[in-house]
């Protein structure tokens, strides 16, 4: 099996690093990953201008640094470097948790759904991060690797992600186990804090942690807190099917000029 490994932290981040050698035994991995830090890209592409690309040893592996995004990456992989064809992508593992609505802004997730879109089975896998100074990516990648062991041996769908996080292992405790859980819709909160630039213009940055207002139950911000490892399909069907018959009655009644409401 050809899998490629790819991430938003850049090639040589060391979640990549640990996620490849916790796998490297499941398959023929392919590393192609962005040569930079692509982190919040979401699925930005490079169309209008040339993606450089540089084939490099590192002491883990050999792979590919890509001057592009996430989603650079898998296509290139698949159209162009890959000599054969890919059969699973695995992006990660990234540094801070993809829960709830972060999924939309992850390079990491966007990764694997442009596999999905390629119609390659994908997984996305991320580590909750709590203290910076106290990383355990090696054993974060050994429970990475049982999610992704139980994906493979699953119910796989070629048009759908995987989304995988592992909670915080500051402690060095193990996850309390493996949940399958849907997607939390609860808004983010962003705190900003103000400052300026040499020029005297205002700036803002970011300066608060993961926060939600409110943690719905059996979710994965739920879960994630509990310290389970999650596991979510997503799937990327974009029309609201629902609202979509609500507008075609709609405009079939506007034809014959009975009057219509969507519901």
């Amino acid at each position: 099996m050809r899998i490629l490994l790819t991430n938003d932290d850049g090639i040589e981040a060391p979640g990549l690093i640990a996620l490849y050698n916790a796998i490297k035994d499941l398959g023929d991995i392919l590393v192609v990953a962005p040569a930079t830090v692509q982190s919040a890209t979401s699925h930005a592409v490079t169309f209008h201008k040339p993606v450089p690309v540089e084939h490099k040893t590192y002491p883990d592996f050999t792979g590919y640094a890509v001057h592009g995004r996430p989603a650079d990456c898998v296509k290139l992989a698949v159209e162009a470097i890959s000599d054969k064809p890919i059969d699973l992508v695995i992006s990660g593992m990234n540094a801070g948790a993809n829960i709830g609505i972060n999924v939309i802004y992850s390079g990491t997730v966007a990764a694997a759904r442009e596999a999905a879109f390629e119609g390659i089975p994908a997984i996305a896998v991320s580590l909750h991060i709590g203290d910076f100074d106290n990383i355990r990516w090696e054993q974060a990648a050994i429970h990475a690797r049982e999610a992704i062991k139980l994906v493979i041996d699953g119910p796989r769908d070629a048009h759908s992600v995987i989304n995988i996080n592992i909670p915080i292992l500051d402690s060095g405790d193990p996850p309390v186990g493996i949940k399958a859980v849907p997607i939390s819709h609860a808004p983010m909160i962003t705190r900003y804090k103000s400052d300026s630039d040499p020029d005297g213009h205002e700036t803002y940055a970011v300066h608060n942690a993961m926060e939600f207002s409110r943690i719905d139950p059996d979710t994965d911000v739920d879960a994630i807190f509990q310290r389970y490892t999650t596991i979510t399909p997503l799937h990327f069907e974009l029309t609201h099917l629902k609202q979509l018959n609500h507008w075609q009655a709609h405009i079939a009644a506007h034809k014959s000029g009975i009057p219509s409401r969507i519901g």
